[in-house]
């Protein structure tokens, strides 16, 4: 039986959500290029994890006493990641270990990406869907028919970052693109499910 769980994850969880956030994301086509191996993209993870545990929210989806799938949200009105707002949270041994691990290309064009997605972020109130994965089929959409319930006080945004795979899995949950963008040669889609916005 498939359950949603919405609530503050424990350590194992948390592993176990980056474990299949890690190997979602394996191959997509921003983060291949963001990330020079997959250790640097699953120690980002695993750090996006522990942060938005903290400063948001990260439902998963329950198979069997088994995590499958992952959505992590950045909550309306609240500053996105940074190294700083992570510090404020008393991250201090995760973000020294990060710095420490992750190589300099990695962070380089981590930052990079960044700044090109934050210039054209959504500039209404919203809820920001930072990741969503899974790794058995009809979980994604599991995730997104219980968040989009959720979230229904305002749009919801995010960046589809693998348009060739995800396009029509977001047109069927009702989003729209609203503007596609070049993010170090990767097309990246940003959607949302209020109709007839554009950015300015």
């Amino acid at each position: 039986m498939i359950t949603i769980w919405d609530r503050k994850l424990d350590k194992n969880s948390r592993e176990k959500a980056a474990d299949v956030l890690c190997q979602a994301f394996e191959n997509d086509p921003l983060y291949q290029t963001v990330f020079q191996n997959k250790k640097d993209l699953c120690r980002y993870i695993k750090l996006m994890v522990d942060y938005y545990n903290r400063n948001g929210e990260i439902h998963v989806a329950v198979d069997d006493d088994k995590i499958v799938g992952a959505s992590i949200w950045n909550h309306k009105g609240r500053p996105f990641f940074s190294i700083r707002s992570a510090l404020g949270s008393g991250m201090f041994g995760e973000i020294t270990k990060f710095l420490m691990l992750i190589q300099i290309k990695s962070m380089i064009k981590l930052k990079n990406e960044t700044l090109i997605t934050e210039r054209f972020h959504y500039n209404k109130e919203h809820h920001y869907l930072f990741m969503i994965g899974s790794v058995m089929k009809g979980m994604g959409r599991a995730l997104m028919e219980y968040d989009i319930k959720k979230f229904s006080d305002c749009p919801i945004y995010l960046e589809n970052s693998n348009v060739k795979d995800n396009q029509i899995f977001y047109q069927r949950l009702g989003f729209q693109s609203i503007k596609m963008i070049d993010v170090m040669g990767v097309s990246v889609d940003l959607l949302t499910n209020s109709k007839g916005d554009q950015i300015i």
